[in-house]
C-alpha cells in the first residue's frame, strides 16, 4: 500500500508544482520529417488564412507558436516550432526545456533526455532547479534511476539555497512545494533501485528539515509501510502511526491522512475504538466534500440558466 500511495502523492504534487512538466506518456502520430516542417498558422486577415512554413519563422514567432501548440497538446506542431526556435537560439534554456517537455509528452524519452542535458549544461540551466528536476524525470523514464537521484539532489540543493535567501512568503511557499516534490521523486527513485532504507532516510531528513509540512510526515509513513511490506515485516511500526498522527495534526481535514491511519491501525488490530472514530471523521469529511461539490455544480447550473435567460 505504501509505495503505491507515495506514487499517487508524487504525481498529484508534480501537477501542482510543475504544471508544464509531462509526467505521463502520450501517443503522438509520427509523420515524416518533411511534413513536420510545415504547420498552418492562422493570421487574422478578415476571411483569409495564411500558411506559414515553420522553418521560416524567427525565434520569437517560433517559440510563441511552439508554446501555443504545446498547450493544445498538438505535439507535431509543437515539436516543429520549438525545433525551429532552438535552431535559431541553441542556448535558450526555455526553448530547450519546452522542446524536451514535448518530446517527453510525445513518448520520445531519448530525445527529451538529450535536450534536458543540454539545458542543464548552460549557464542559466545550471542553476535552474526545475531543469534538474525534469532531467531526473527523464532519466527515471529510461530506468536510469541512479542518474535520476543525482539530478534530483542537484535540484534540491538549488532550491534549498533559494529558500535561504527568499523573503517573500509566496516565494517561500512555492519553493517548499518544489522541494517537497523533488524529494518525493528522489525517494521513489531509491525505491525503484530497491534501496528502501535510503528512501526512508530521505523522508526522515525531510521531516526533520520541514517539521510543519504534513506531506513530509505522510510520505515518510507511506515509505516506511512500503519498506515493511517489501521485507514481509507485518508488525506494527509505531513510527508509521506517529508520522500519520503528525500529518493529521498539521492538516486535520485531509481525509486521506485519516483514512490511512484508520486502515493501518485496523490492519494490525489496534485501537478499535479509535479506528471507529477515525472512520466516522473520514465519512463526515467525504460528505462535506460531496456537499461542496454539489453546491458548486448547482451554482454553475444556475449561472448557465441565467446566461440562457439573458439571451
Amino acid at each position: 500500500m505504501g509505495k503505491n500511495k507515495l506514487k499517487q502523492q508524487l504525481k498529484r504534487q508534480q501537477r501542482d508544482v510543475f504544471p508544464s512538466t509531462s509526467t505521463s506518456s502520450f501517443t503522438a502520430a509520427t509523420e515524416n520529417s518533411r511534413s513536420k516542417k510545415k504547420q498552418k498558422t492562422e493570421k487574422s486577415t478578415g476571411q483569409t488564412e495564411t500558411e506559414v512554413e515553420i522553418d521560416t519563422l524567427s525565434f520569437d514567432d517560433a517559440f510563441s507558436a511552439g508554446l501555443a501548440f504545446e498547450q493544445l497538446e498538438s505535439y507535431d506542431g509543437a515539436l516543429a516550432a520549438l525545433q525551429q526556435a532552438v535552431k535559431c537560439q541553441p542556448t535558450h534554456v526555455g526553448a530547450l526545456t519546452h522542446l524536451a517537455d514535448v518530446y517527453s509528452a510525445a513518448g520520445q524519452s531519448d530525445e527529451a533526455l538529450k535536450c534536458y542535458v543540454q539545458a542543464s549544461e548552460l549557464g542559466d540551466g545550471k542553476n535552474d532547479a526545475s531543469v534538474w528536476f525534469r532531467l531526473g524525470l527523464a532519466h527515471a523514464a529510461l530506468d536510469q534511476q541512479l542518474k535520476a537521484t543525482k539530478a534530483y539532489r542537484t535540484s534540491m540543493k538549488i532550491t534549498a539555497t533559494a529558500l535561504e535567501s527568499s523573503k517573500a512568503d509566496e516565494d517561500i511557499e512555492e519553493l517548499k512545494k518544489a522541494y517537497n516534490v523533488t524529494l518525493a521523486a528522489l525517494a521513489e527513485a531509491f525505491g525503484e533501485l530497491g534501496d528502501l532504507d535510503a528512501a526512508v532516510a530521505v523522508f526522515e531528513d525531510a521531516a526533520a528539515k520541514f517539521p510543519d509540512n504534513a506531506n513530509m510526515h505522510y510520505n515518510l509513513a507511506n515509505m516506511r509501510m512500503a519498506r515493511s511490506g517489501s521485507s514481509g515485516d507485518r508488525t506494527l511500526d509505531k513510527q508509521v502511526v506517529r508520522s500519520l498522527e503528525r500529518a493529521i495534526e498539521l492538516s486535520p481535514d485531509t481525509r486521506e491522512f485519516i483514512e490511512d491511519l484508520a486502515g493501518y491501525l485496523e490492519q494490525h488490530n489496534q485501537q478499535p475504538d479509535r479506528v471507529r472514530e477515525l472512520k466516522t471523521k473520514a465519512e463526515e469529511l467525504q460528505k462535506s466534500e460531496s456537499d461542496e461539490q454539489n453546491n458548486e455544480e448547482d451554482s454553475e447550473e444556475e449561472e448557465e440558466n441565467e446566461d440562457e435567460s439573458d439571451q
